[in-house]
């Protein structure tokens, strides 16, 4: 249109409609009102134009274009969905509930691959039907730090229908926070650095929903009243069921030879789901046989090598950005065996002050370069998955002088976890005889018993590790010294999946070493755990070694240990004479040496005895004895399992009132060995059973079986029957 308003004459002018307009023309006045059902094709200086035309001379008057009302879509930038999607269902169900209690961000955070985007997007899928939008930034480079929060909001405000929003940074926040403020806008915020990277990207709408993922922590987002949702691998049957469905291959259909191999599959790409479908889809190739491991020899890379290479892409990227201390302290924990780690046990494997290892632990948390580990006490735990520790190791065995500094932190790993168990030894079995060599000991970091067995229920998870580390190093004396040492924790907790490894370990070191005290003492030990687990046959053997040994030695005090477990393993299996026999001699030895503990736990086996022949008369004066002897030496342990079976002993013969007493006091004393407060337990039933009080006896019951769950199974079933009436 020229200056003067007019369109010369001859020109065709297309509009689109709906539009009105008066014009004229050499074939005279034309009125046309046009529209979106309207079209016409018109020659126009000998070319052709399609759609809605006026064709006129000169336009006077105005031109009115009413545009017609555009079509509202909801924006959508969601990812698609993981085809594979597997199980999360308790992040998923933390998502709900966090939706459900008004909570308007969460911050999924773990290592790279482990499906935060995943489960991200599979959840914000859910919520589409009450979002007015639902949009999405990734925040991983190569996007520049410099250009956010612009980077993000400009096209989030076009999707908005803004089309060219003026202004930057808080001017820019500012029209993002209003327009969302009436409107329920969901946002996923993928990849995030840091909490000062997400705050400008956040909706202010009360109905709005942010979804942050991230390598890190991100903590700091909690002060704006954001969940934290950390991200773990999968359970390893998760594992397999992702793999399977990635490699096009039904679970069911998976062979039994194949289960394992699909398993060690699964194990190999750490449980991760990333790697598992990179996996699972080269796998896909060889329909045929998917899970058979490759041909020796191949020098084609494995699948799984192909899938890490993104999850270790990204764990460089996290370890640059750590300090020196840092670096240092994860390379030294993936060198490691110990599971689980502490700021105790990094400062004792570094040699830094407790402070600085906490604060160091709590950097390499941030990065996800460690997880949240197990544990309710006061004492932040941590723990690093396969894929970490594979990482950490690399990083380490990359250092010049690699063999050296893991050789130096595994000796100090070894060291402290030796002077802690002799103070929890001291505190807990102070009666047994230690194999240690004397050597001055730090200050003890315990008050009490409870403390020193708390501490030993935490490191748990370390124990079969670290023995195993200092016996595969040859280290034989540390080796044997340690698993002595963790004789309170066998006694209390009967941890039978750890005792008895843990002792083949102990015996062969002392083989080796040619030690033959020791070696009498270790193999008592562990022919006392094969007997409490359920196997007294297979602990005869073992306590016939020992007393052959011990007579040859001429150490009456190991023979009479022999003699007792003897008995106890023919008591077990059902024959008491002979369990009598072996423990009449071991009382008669140990009198000729004046060991008092020992006649002590001789007679609490009589007693025992003495209840099979149904004879508990007898069995009540043996256990009285006992628990006389085991007092007066201050063996309360040992004093409280004579109190619980003199209970019984009397409950059975009539006396249940002074039973019933005898085991409620038997309780406390008992307390910290879960085998015998569920039989306690079980006892005070039949005890309350006898008196008529069947409703106290079915909770005595009820509770003894909730206390054997976790170390005889089939003891627990049976009390859980005993209690149900079934």
């Amino acid at each position: 249109m020229n200056p003067n308003g007019r369109i010369p004459a001859n020109r065709g002018v297309g509009l689109p409609g709906p539009y009105s307009a008066t014009t004229t023309g050499r074939s005279g006045a034309l009125s046309a009102v046009t529209g979106p059902g309207a079209t016409a094709a018109n020659t126009i200086n000998d070319g052709v134009f399609q759609g809605p035309v006026v064709l006129a001379g000169t336009v006077t008057g105005g031109i009115h274009h009413h545009a017609a009302p555009p079509l509202k879509v909801a924006a959508c930038q969601l990812p698609r969905l993981a085809p594979y999607f597997t199980n999360r269902c308790t992040e998923l169900a933390a998502l709900e509930a966090a939706r459900a209690t008004g909570t308007q961000m969460v911050v999924l955070s773990g290592i790279a691959g482990v499906g935060k985007s995943a489960l991200a997007a599979q959840w914000l899928h859910t919520q589409q039907d009450t979002a007015d939008a639902q949009l999405h930034a990734d925040l991983t480079p190569p996007l520049a730090a410099g250009s956010l929060p612009e980077a993000v909001l400009a096209p989030w405000l076009r999707a908005l229908g803004v089309e060219r929003a003026s202004g930057r940074g808080a001017e820019l926040v500012g029209l993002w926070r209003s327009l969302t403020a009436q409107r329920e806008v969901h946002v996923l915020i993928d990849g995030a650095r840091d909490a000062e990277q997400v705050r400008p990207l956040l909706p202010s709408g009360t109905r709005s929903f942010a979804l942050v993922t991230s390598r890190r922590l991100l903590w700091e987002l909690s002060a704006d009243g954001a969940l934290l949702l950390p991200l773990g691998p999968l359970a390893p049957r998760d594992a397999v069921t992702l793999l399977c469905a990635a490699a096009g291959v039904p679970e069911a259909a998976v062979a039994e030879e194949r289960a394992a191999a699909a398993a060690a599959w699964a194990a190999s790409c750490a449980h991760l789901p990333l790697p598992l479908v990179l996996t699972g889809a080269r796998l896909r190739s060889r329909p045929a046989r998917p899970f058979a491991p490759p041909r020796a020899g191949v020098a084609s890379p494995q699948p799984q090598e192909h899938a890490l290479v993104a999850i270790t892409t990204a764990l460089d990227a996290s370890y640059a950005e750590l300090e020196a201390e840092a670096q240092r302290l994860y390379r030294t924990l993936g060198a490691l065996p110990a599971p689980t780690v502490d700021a105790d046990l990094a400062a004792a494997v570094c040699e830094l002050p407790v402070a600085t290892a906490g604060w160091l632990l709590e950097i390499l948390a941030e990065e996800r370069l460690l997880d949240p580990g197990p544990g309710d006490g006061s004492a932040a735990r941590y723990r690093m998955n396969a894929a970490l520790r594979d990482h950490a190791w690399s990083k380490a065995k990359a250092e010049p002088d690699a063999a050296e500094q893991r050789e130096a932190a595994l000796r100090r790993l070894c060291m402290w976890t030796l002077d802690l168990l002799r103070h929890a030894q001291k505190l807990l079995t102070p009666a047994q005889a230690t194999l240690l060599t004397p050597r001055q000991l730090p200050d003890s970091p315990f008050t009490d018993g409870d403390m020193a067995l708390a501490w030993l229920d935490d490191q748990e998870e370390n124990l079969l590790p670290v023995v195993a580390a200092a016996a595969a190093e040859r280290w034989d004396e540390l080796t044997y010294q340690l698993v002595d040492a963790w004789w309170p924790y066998f006694l209390l907790r009967h941890p039978f999946d750890l005792w008895l490894p843990a002792h083949e370990l102990g015996v062969a070191a002392a083989r080796r070493a040619g030690n033959a005290p020791v070696l009498r003492q270790l193999l008592a030990s562990w022919a006392i755990g094969i007997s409490a687990s359920g196997h007294p046959a297979d602990a005869i053997p073992l306590h016939e070694e020992l007393l052959h040994a011990a007579r040859g030695a001429g150490d009456v005090r190991d023979e009479g240990q022999a003699l007792l477990g003897l008995g106890g393993c023919h008591l077990d299996a059902g024959h008491p004479a002979p369990a009598r026999l072996h423990l009449r001699e071991a009382i008669v030895r140990w009198e000729s040496c004046g060991y008092t503990r020992g006649i002590g736990l001789a007679e609490i086996t009589l007693g025992q005895v003495c209840l099979a022949d149904e004879n508990p008369a007898a069995a009540t004066v043996h256990l009285l004895s006992a628990y006389g002897r085991l007092t007066e030496i201050q063996e309360h342990f040992e004093a409280g399992r004579a109190l619980a079976l003199l209970g019984h002993a009397r409950s059975t013969g009539g006396n249940s009132a002074e039973g019933i007493s005898d085991l409620e006091r038997a309780l406390d004393l008992v307390a910290m060995s879960a085998l015998w407060r569920a039989r306690t337990l079980e006892w005070l039933g039949d005890a309350h059973q006898h008196r008529g009080d069947e409703a106290t006896a079915r909770t005595c019951w009820r509770s003894a079986a909730d206390a054997f769950a976790t170390i005889r199974r089939d003891d627990a079933v049976r009390l859980w029957a005993k209690a149900t009436g079934r």
